[in-house]
């Protein structure tokens, strides 16, 4: 690129034609235009013109935005036309949205660009903004450009949204609730797993002894559940029978507690091939906690994992906000 200076009043076509206008001329003629005949009469207005000639090699800030975006870009996302070098990526469904942090810290190494996005592990809605880019000055040399497209073949895109599944979705209840209670619970269900497509199958509120627990699994499996939701199993009892009779079915126990508040009393398990998600409470259903930011990933990729729990410690102070927003269930 060629800096130029031009006194706006003896400014000729020639020394505007095809050059990049690198600041504002007014609310009507901005930074990043290509000049023209057309722009000569508001050139000759200004007493100072500052323009930059484009050199073989080079791109235009729009151009270079542009095959930014579509490096970054992965799996259900679009990206919005640029606007003033920037470029917003959204999401064309809903679901959850991983960002690889090393492939974004490599592309903003690179110079002249910039990207941003929403935190990795959030989950997202149909047209909301995910990630945006933008290039600097006005025109970048294309090799920068090809230095990021060069990282996205390398390490892959560094967005994608996964898509929930329509889990078939079975909830135990082994504490007891008054009418007025039960109802919020029932709604607040209906709530967050309708949010994300679950097909409920049954709420069963069951006393908690072994042989009710058991008849409870037992008709989850029965019903070909892919997730079991657990509320009232006592954390801190393993002789709970949520966890003694699933162990004693040949399921699973994989993790008791989350590194987050509220909800650290959140635990993981596994019956045959169903996921097992349980809070302490049937409160975990009303408030947002724990269990708001392990859904998303429950649904996402069919399963409930400990490293998908464990990983979430890092913005795991709900009660603080820590950067996180939840899904927009009502």
């Amino acid at each position: 690129m060629k800096a130029l200076r031009l006194a706006g009043a003896s400014a000729t076509v020639p020394d505007i034609e095809g050059r990049v206008l690198v600041h504002d001329l007014g609310p009507e003629l901005r930074k990043g235009t290509v000049l023209g005949a057309d722009h000569l009469e508001r050139v000759r207005q200004a007493r100072e013109v500052h323009l930059v000639e484009l050199e073989p090699g080079d791109l235009h800030e729009d151009e270079a935005a542009e095959r930014l975006a579509r490096a970054l870009s992965g799996a259900n996302m679009e990206a919005r036309p640029p606007v003033q070098s920037q470029v917003r990526l959204v999401a064309t469904r809903r679901g959850l949205l991983r960002v690889k942090p090393e492939v974004v810290d490599a592309i903003n190494s690179v110079g002249y660009v910039s990207v941003f996005t929403l935190m990795d592990g959030q989950a997202v809605e149909a047209g909301e903004e995910i990630a945006g880019c933008k290039v600097t000055p006005v025109a970048v040399p294309g090799s920068q450009i090809k230095a990021v497209e060069s990282i996205n073949h390398k390490l892959g895109p560094a967005l994608e949204v996964l898509p929930f599944r329509p889990l078939r979705t079975f909830v135990v209840v082994t504490e007891r609730l008054k009418p007025k209670a039960r109802d919020m619970f029932r709604a607040a269900v209906t709530a967050k797993l309708g949010w994300y497509g679950a097909e409920v199958l049954a709420v069963r509120e069951v006393a908690r002894t072994p042989e009710a627990v058991e008849a409870a699994y037992k008709e989850a499996e029965a019903a070909g559940a892919q997730l079991v939701m657990f509320a009232g199993a006592s954390a801190i009892d393993p002789l709970d029978p949520a966890y003694a009779e699933l162990t004693r079915m040949g399921g699973l126990l994989l993790q008791v507690g989350a590194p987050m508040h509220p909800g650290s009393m959140l635990w993981l398990g596994r019956l045959g091939d169903a996921a097992v998600v349980g809070v302490a409470s049937c409160a975990g259903f009303g408030r947002s906690s724990s269990l708001d930011l392990l859904l998303p990933f429950v649904f996402a990729y069919g399963r409930a994992d400990p490293k998908d729990l464990l990983r979430l410690g890092h913005g795991g102070l709900i009660e603080s906000a820590a950067g996180r927003r939840f899904p927009p269930y009502s």
